[in-house]
């Protein structure tokens, strides 16, 4: 296995991460909308669902190690998008419901800059290593 698949894998997150904490701060509003268009359009729902489910998997076939601290919290993220594929899946309704009362109910800042925070810290923590 390549050594620095972990460390790549790593940025990646933390780019994705910092960038979706950047658009939710320039524009909240924007995600709310996409909030509504999920739980509205059952194919939106159902393509997001599929695309988070196989990005998943597909990280987790590459990437499942465990032996150390970065390694564990690539694996975790792994898991978490095939588990949000799933969830999509399985009830999009009532998942996009969870996801509005957990990040936008009043408290999108606090969620924004916790990715921003993860997200710095995988892309450090990734170029640390490499």
């Amino acid at each position: 296995m390549n050594d620095g698949l972990t460390d790549h894998l790593a940025i990646a997150i933390g780019g994705y991460a910092l960038a979706a904490a950047i658009g939710w701060w320039r524009a909240p509003e924007r995600f709310s909308r996409m909030f509504d268009g999920l739980r509205d359009s059952s194919t939106t729902a159902f393509m997001t669902g599929l695309v988070c489910y196989f990005l998943g998997a597909f990280l987790l076939v590459l990437h499942h190690r465990m032996d150390d601290w970065l390694a564990v919290v690539v694996t975790l993220f792994a898991v978490g998008a095939a588990v949000e594929g799933l969830g999509f899946l399985i009830g999009s309704g009532a998942f996009v419901a969870l996801a509005q009362r957990i990040g936008l109910a009043g408290s999108w800042r606090v969620w924004a800059a916790v990715y921003a925070v993860f997200g710095v810290a995988m892309i450090g923590a990734g170029l640390a290593r490499l």
